[in-house]
């Protein structure tokens, strides 16, 4: 099992969208995903969130602390990955 981390800061273009669903395809079966949000970007968590479960991720930790940042938390499990 990998974890692997993403963390985005400034403005997400679409350009910056495109980038993080390919990154979502060297993620494999029994991994895991940690992405860090900056503050003020809130807004983009939605779409995050939808991007990682249309790229069969589950969602399991989804929620904001006390340094402003939002993270979500997601893992694709063994018997999902579609690769």
């Amino acid at each position: 099992m990998s974890e692997y981390r993403l963390e985005v800061n400034g403005t997400i273009g679409l350009s910056d969208y495109a980038n993080i669903n390919d990154y979502m395809n060297i993620i494999g079966e029994n991994d895991k995903v940690v992405i860090s949000i900056g503050p003020g970007d809130a807004h983009n968590v939605e779409i995050l969130t939808n991007m990682l479960q249309h790229n069969g991720l589950e969602i399991a930790i989804k929620g904001g602390h006390d340094d402003g940042r939002y993270y979500i938390t997601a893992y694709r499990r063994g018997d999902e990955f579609k690769g």
